[in-house]
């Protein structure tokens, strides 16, 4: 098999077989990707015996001649999070449009970026193009009406901006995030995997093992949060980026995100945005409703001290950059007006949150 006979498949996980990595495909037709996340429309997909019968298996390797094989979107923009901060709404949004390809949080891109942790001497050349065929991969048309492609990555992809703009140097980028005090609120009701210690494995954030065998939950999941922080400040002079902040959302994207992702929405693609807003990203049946004041009111006393100890210096470094940017809105908030004079005269390292 080689790559010409992959037109209209999809990539659904990456596998390790016999010490070698082997990518699963499935033929999903005109099936589009508007559940929340990729996982979702892959699970209701293989529901249908037609999807599930019709599987494929290959090399890893294959996918670096996918672009020159097949013709695919390129990317119109990449959505990078801090976790629990709208970027499924925004995610939600962008797919409520049919002429958009919205990719959320897909574990093959996962599996891909983070494949050298398994296996060392997989190489950054190799990460490159083995990402922009699944990119091309993941970017075909399937309805033959789209026109952009939208890839939301895992929050703690951030860290691997550099090599995901090496990849796809010219497509424009935003970073979402939201007051560090409600982001930890909703990990301390239900932690993601990134926070579980093991899960995600801890070496991506340059943590001591001896060091977070020690750490509360809470603790290990503000400095989580800090290293994306301090990486998306760090990032964000590659250029082509755009920090965003939770308290924009959502008019920010059919505002200003639109004509910076090289959009041009009509009043119905709007119309279209604006109902989808409206109801809970992560569970579409339910009206979306503003949880900042509930989130405030629950923070602990001990979450409020992990928050301002680990976080509140990189939280005010990124609404110190978001504020210079053109057409930002509102005043920093409370954490960060506190911070932001000390915040100017720092630079902020790996090793400032990992100490």
């Amino acid at each position: 098999m080689n790559a010409s006979d992959l037109s209209g498949w999809t990539p659904i996980n990456l596998r390790w077989q016999n010490a070698c990595l082997t990518m699963d495909w499935c033929r999903l037709g005109d099936v589009r990707f508007t559940d929340p996340f990729f996982e979702q429309t892959i699970a209701h997909a293989l529901h249908d015996p037609a999807h599930l019968l019709f599987r494929r298996q290959t090399p890893v390797e294959i996918l670096a001649d996918l672009p020159h094989k097949q013709p695919w979107l390129p990317p119109s923009g990449f959505i990078f999070h801090l976790s629990r901060c709208g970027s499924t709404l925004v995610a939600q949004m962008l797919a409520a449009l049919p002429q958009n390809i919205v990719i959320s949080e897909a574990p093959p891109i996962d599996q891909v970026l983070g494949a050298h942790r398994r296996d060392p001497r997989i190489t950054p050349d190799e990460r490159i193009a083995w990402f922009r065929g699944l990119v091309a991969a993941l970017g075909q048309r399937r309805g033959g009406g789209e026109r952009q492609l939208f890839i939301k990555f895992d929050s703690w992809h951030t860290l691997e901006l550099p090599l995901i703009r090496e990849a796809f140097p010219e497509v424009p980028w935003i970073f979402l995030y939201r007051d560090p005090v409600e982001v930890m609120v909703s990990q301390h009701r239900q932690r993601g995997v990134q926070m579980i210690p093991g899960i995600v494995d801890p070496r991506l954030f340059d943590f001591d093992p001896v060091a977070v065998a020690q750490m509360s939950l809470d603790e290990y999941c503000a400095r989580v949060l800090a290293r994306i922080c301090v990486a998306a400040s760090m990032h964000a002079q590659l250029g082509h980026g755009r920090l965003v902040n939770f308290r924009e959302l959502p008019g920010v994207l059919w505002g200003s995100l639109g004509k910076f992702f090289g959009c041009n929405w009509t009043p119905a693609d709007l119309a279209r945005m604006q109902l989808a807003s409206q109801a809970d990203a992560k569970t579409p049946g339910l009206p979306h409703a503003d949880d900042t004041a509930e989130k405030q009111r629950e923070a602990t006393d001990e979450i409020r001290r992990l928050a301002a100890v680990w976080l509140e210096r990189p939280y005010a470094q990124l609404e110190m950059l978001r504020l210079a940017q053109p057409g930002a809105i509102g005043d920093p908030p409370a954490l960060a007006a506190s911070a932001v004079s000390s915040a100017s005269s720092h630079s902020f390292t790996t090793q400032s949150i990992t100490r």
